[in-house]
């Protein structure tokens, strides 16, 4: 059975496990495991708590975590608090995303397999009255054909028919993160599926498997996401190097892959992220 099959449906079961894991980056290498769950422990009961070490010394600590809870709520009420500061140093929280999920961070979240035969108002309402409850929405984009000669000579609709997928932007990344781990929404009585948009240079021209990139807005492949080739990180996770490996099954450390930010101890321009317990 494939990853995509095994993953718990958000609206069957909100408090599996793969919803109350939390990343901590931005540790300083004093911070004790201790440290972490009296300051956490504010905002729910801690299940685990994990700061991950150095592979070759046990005692000195990679400057980040996982902690999980035993409460979903208690992720967002964390996330709504952000910045987070511990032992002096500010710290960056995000939900926990497993290597078979799309872990870049963006604030775009890609939807498709909405009734396309519907307009676009109903739509777009729609959407916001749905994912307005996970942050601040900026904007609803939803793709179109091209307009026929006709169409753009202004006789016709004004634009194309809609192509069935779109982006959702909002003001921060979190809810974008929710949304992924959720992946399924109800739109107009249709199971509509969310991904991460995946941003490239306008320049990169036509991927593979008739993927094109327009001004930073994904034309998407028919799955979650891009392939291996382009799952690389960016923006502010793009020059670290740190993350998940390991082998502590499938929902502990082995699971999860990160790239922390720059100021993280292990990151720096270039750094390679650590995979599989080896860089």
């Amino acid at each position: 059975m494939n990853a995509e099959a095994q993953w718990p449906d958000y609206e069957k079961n909100p408090n599996a496990e793969e919803f109350r894991k939390l990343f901590v980056g931005g540790l300083d290498t004093k911070t004790t495991e201790e440290t972490l769950k009296e300051y956490f422990s504010s905002y729910g009961s801690i299940e685990t708590c994990e700061i991950m070490k150095e592979r070759n010394n046990s005692a000195k600590s990679k400057g980040f975590a996982f902690i999980t809870f035993a409460n979903t709520d208690n992720i967002d009420e964390i996330q709504k608090n952000r910045p987070h500061e511990i032992d002096g140093r500010k710290i960056e929280t995000k939900r926990a995303t497993p290597k078979q999920q799309q872990y870049w961070a963006t604030k775009k979240l890609y939807i498709k397999d909405f009734p396309k035969d519907m307009k676009e108002e109903e739509l777009t309402e729609e959407m916001r009255d749905v994912f307005a409850q996970y942050g601040t929405i900026i904007n609803i984009k939803l793709i179109k054909d091209k307009p026929d000669a006709k169409d753009a000579q202004g006789a016709g609709s004004g634009g194309g028919a809609l192509k069935g997928f779109g982006f959702i932007e909002f003001d921060d990344e979190d809810p974008v993160d929710k949304c992924n781990l959720m992946r399924k929404f109800k739109i107009k009585g249709s199971e509509a599926h969310v991904s991460k948009a995946y941003p490239q240079d306008k320049n990169a021209g036509r991927g593979r498997g008739g993927m094109y990139y327009y001004d930073y807005e994904m034309y998407p492949y028919d799955y979650y996401g891009p392939p291996n080739a382009y799952s690389r990180p960016y923006g502010r996770y793009g020059g670290g190097g740190g993350g998940g490996g390991g082998g502590r099954g499938d929902y502990g450390y082995g699971g999860y892959d990160f790239y922390p930010s720059r100021n993280y101890p292990r990151g720096g321009g270039g750094g390679r992220p650590y995979r599989g317990g080896r860089y």
